[in-house]
């Protein structure tokens, strides 16, 4: 998926909950928002994306979270993958990166949390709830 695949995915969620259907009226801006951050904290939306939108909107855009051992945004999301049992190929193919790329990033995260393998790894990303409830690639 692309970042403009993201983004339109992002802005299509909350345009749907910003009008009304005929099951509901539309969701007040405030809840709107809020429901928007849970889809990208579950995984299932892009967070830049989605904060991008709600930036467009006139939303406030929620400050940077502080992730543990000093790991990135992207640290995370690859983490989250592997930990899921992803391989590199397709821990890149499903964030639009090369290879080589994630295997860099593997490299900072296992330099970063003190461990030498996948299993610690995991066991990290477990014990602080990083593995989100996003789909499997």
């Amino acid at each position: 998926m692309t970042p403009s695949d993201r983004l339109l995915a992002a802005a299509d969620v909350y345009h749907a909950m910003s009008e009304p259907r005929p099951f509901r009226p539309p969701l007040d801006p405030d809840l709107a928002s809020r429901e928007l951050r849970a889809e990208a904290i579950a995984g299932r939306l892009d967070g830049e994306a989605v904060n991008a939108v709600l930036s467009a909107a006139g939303r406030r855009a929620p400050s940077r979270r502080e992730w543990p051992a000093g790991l990135t945004a992207r640290e995370v999301e690859v983490l989250a993958l592997l930990a899921r049992g992803g391989s590199n190929k397709q821990i890149a193919q499903r964030l639009v990166v090369t290879p080589k790329t994630v295997s860099n990033h593997v490299e900072h995260i296992y330099a970063k949390l003190g461990v030498s393998s996948r299993a610690g790894a995991t066991l990290f990303a477990t014990q602080h709830a990083l593995l989100g409830t996003f789909e499997s690639a």
